[in-house]
């Protein structure tokens, strides 16, 4: 990287005497930095009465050389995306030999800093020039001929800039197609917007009607325009000495689309979808947003559409939504989940079922999330479908440990706000692998066998927890005394969790157990 020193001098340079008298020898101060942008360099407590040098190069390239008396301050621009490399030399006047340390050379390294990507997704805009099949009706697919590109531009688009229509050509990009072409016969274009830049997705040089094409699903929107809208000067009916226009057709034959067929594996997208077969009568597209049908020349669709929608083009569309698994369709298959304590450790418990056309090869595809309404959510991930978690903020191993206490020097615990306490009074545990099943499950009560840490070490606090307060800090004196009577030795179960079977029977069983269900998206949240 060249720099010239008038550049740096100019915007960062600021030299002088920053202390008015003489300081000690001894206080000479040097502090070099560099970040991203910069390399700062301050000199302090120099003598004022002797010439001092300060010398920087970067990559290699002298970008100062100036004296300074007590004091100086120095900010060098660096270029934040190349490795850059500086040397910073200091001459004291009262140290010229650096016998004292006060005179030096400092050089460092600085690595290229990351850039962010910029917002949104790679996209391309498909411009195709095509000779109307009818030069007396406007352009059109049903009027298309066979269309040849004449030019493609890569844009970064957000999701909801797609259909602002800011992104289409407005003349036409430089060609010789128009060579020679006779503009009195009709030509139409069309644009398309597609997903994936040039390195994901090769745009194809021609489209023919009917057959069509859906980009191989990566069609967003398109329209249809006239020549003249792209800035082509087109002749007059006087200057085509056209034939006289042909009689009216004939009234159009009402036809119906056939319905697509549905897709039923689960986590599939527009890609799956298969259109039907194109006809005498109607032709298909599919596209990110569903199928579309068009009818043929000479006909037309009538008020029984068979689920399709009419668009503002005139087409019709079989919506995606309509041929894709529902979510509810698609969601995990709950079985037993609770909050137990075996021994004094409180753990999760769970087992849950892939829906019907799922499948995974991994022994461990399971993520199980404790969803903190405040913060950060504790996640766990590469889970068997079934087994047993140890709850957050716990241990099972000395020194023993339980979520909303911590342990001081003396072996004692007192309650607090950390250590997963948020965890302790009905939390919700999402389950995940493609589809989801979100249940909330409580934290096991307080008894002389967990939940909380033991009064003593023979004792074990048994007051119950409350909604407001945490449980007393187990130092108090009298804890052990109020012990409530000896747990048995099977696993104490929450009263919540699922019990796996028919849809019906689970959700009768959810509600009576105080369980609340709720089917989410997928939702990725690390901690």
């Amino acid at each position: 990287m060249k720099r010239t020193l008038a550049s740096v001098v100019a915007g960062a340079l600021a030299l002088g005497g920053l202390v008015a008298t003489a300081t000690p020898a001894s206080a000479h101060t040097p502090t070099i930095a560099a970040d991203c942008d910069t390399l700062d360099v301050r000199l302090t407590d120099y003598s004022p009465r002797e010439e001092n040098v300060v010398t920087i190069h970067v990559d290699g390239e002298p970008v100062l050389e100036e004296s300074f008396g007590s004091g100086a301050s120095v900010s060098v621009p660096l270029d934040a995306a190349a490795d850059t490399d500086w040397t910073v030399a200091v001459e004291a006047g009262d140290d010229p030999d650096g016998h004292r340390g006060w005179s030096f050379e400092e050089s460092g390294e600085r690595a290229a800093c990351e850039t962010p990507e910029p917002a949104g997704s790679p996209v391309q805009v498909a411009i195709y020039l095509y000779p109307k099949l009818d030069a007396s009706r406007g352009a059109a697919w049903e009027n298309s001929g066979t269309q040849e590109l004449l030019g493609t531009k890569t844009l970064t688009l957000a999701e909801d800039e797609l259909r602002n229509d800011q992104h289409w050509y407005t003349e036409l990009p430089e060609t010789d197609l128009l060579d020679g072409v006779d503009l009195c016969t009709g030509w139409g274009i069309q644009q398309d917007l597609l997903r994936g830049g040039p390195d994901e997705y090769e745009v194809p040089q021609n489209i023919t009607y009917p057959d069509g094409s859906s980009m191989d699903g990566r069609l967003v929107d398109w329209q249809h325009q006239e020549l003249d809208e792209l800035g082509v000067e087109l002749p007059t009916a006087a200057d085509c000495d056209r034939p006289e226009q042909p009689e009216e057709p004939e009234e159009p034959v009402v036809v119906t689309p056939e319905i697509p067929a549905p897709v039923t594996v689960c986590g599939a997208d527009a890609t799956a979808v298969v259109p039907p077969a194109n006809s005498e009568q109607v032709t298909y597209l599919s596209t990110e947003a569903g199928v579309v049908a068009t009818p043929t020349e000479g006909n037309t669709f009538g008020a029984d559409l068979a689920g399709y929608v009419r668009t503002d083009e005139g087409d019709v569309l079989f919506p995606i939504d309509d041929l894709l698994p529902a979510e509810e369709d698609c969601a995990l298959v709950p079985g037993d989940i609770a909050a137990v304590c075996e021994g004094a450790t409180p753990y999760l418990v769970y087992g849950v079922g892939l829906p019907e056309g799922i499948e995974v090869d991994d022994e461990t595809p399971l993520t199980i999330t404790f969803l903190n309404p405040d913060g950060d959510d504790y996640v766990q991930e590469d889970l068997p479908l079934e087994g047993r978690l140890l709850w957050p903020g716990a241990s099972d191993t000395e020194p023993l440990q339980w979520p909303g206490y911590e342990r001081q020097e003396d072996g004692s615990y007192t309650a607090t706000d950390g250590n997963y306490a948020w965890t302790r009074d009905g939390v919700q545990v999402l389950f995940e692998v493609n589809p989801s099943y979100s249940t909330v499950v409580d934290y096991p009560a307080a008894s002389e066998d967990c939940a909380n840490p033991p009064a003593d070490d023979t004792a074990r606090p048994v007051a119950a927890e409350t909604d407001e307060t945490p449980a007393p800090a187990v130092d108090a004196p009298d804890v052990a005394e109020e012990a409530a009577p000896a747990a048995s030795t099977e696993p104490e179960l929450a009263a919540t969790g699922t019990t796996a079977g028919w849809v019906a029977a689970v959700a009768v069983l959810l509600i009576g157990m105080g369980v609340t269900p709720l089917l989410v998206r997928r939702r990725l949240r690390t901690r």
